[in-house]
């Protein structure tokens, strides 16, 4: 299952959530496009998700809100019953914050330089 919009994507591919937020995306696209679209696939997928891994390019800083329909997309993850593995790919400073809000009790959060190398990792190496 993939869903698309203006320069982001989620896929779900062999257990593993997958983001692409690039460089053009408009911060109000991940509450008002990315998130429900993250509903929808962990809503179809639920029990076949072991992990996350989102690659965030996006130019502009990211803000409060921003990172609220981040922790709120955690939260969701949390409650998912294989879930165990959160990766993520970002540059500097929206690494630290995204991670910092990436807090998913019983799951592993860890961050990578690439998003090949995010997924294997996601994925659990099967």
């Amino acid at each position: 299952m993939r869903k698309d919009g203006e320069h982001w994507s989620l896929e779900f591919v062999d257990g593993v959530v997958v983001g692409h937020f690039g460089q053009e995306m408009p911060l109000e696209a991940f509450e008002t496009e990315a998130y429900p679209a993250f509903e929808a696939i962990i809503g179809e997928h639920k029990d076949d998700i072991v992990g996350t891994a989102d690659l965030v390019e996006v130019d502009d800083r990211l803000g409060n809100d921003v990172l609220e329909v981040w922790e709120q997309a955690a939260q969701e993850s949390s409650q998912l019953p294989n879930y165990e593995r959160g990766a993520l790919v970002a540059d500097g400073l929206k690494r630290f914050a995204l991670q910092n809000k990436l807090d998913v009790p019983d799951a592993e959060i860890k961050a990578f330089e690439d998003l090949d190398t995010a997924i294997e990792w996601a994925r659990g190496g099967r």
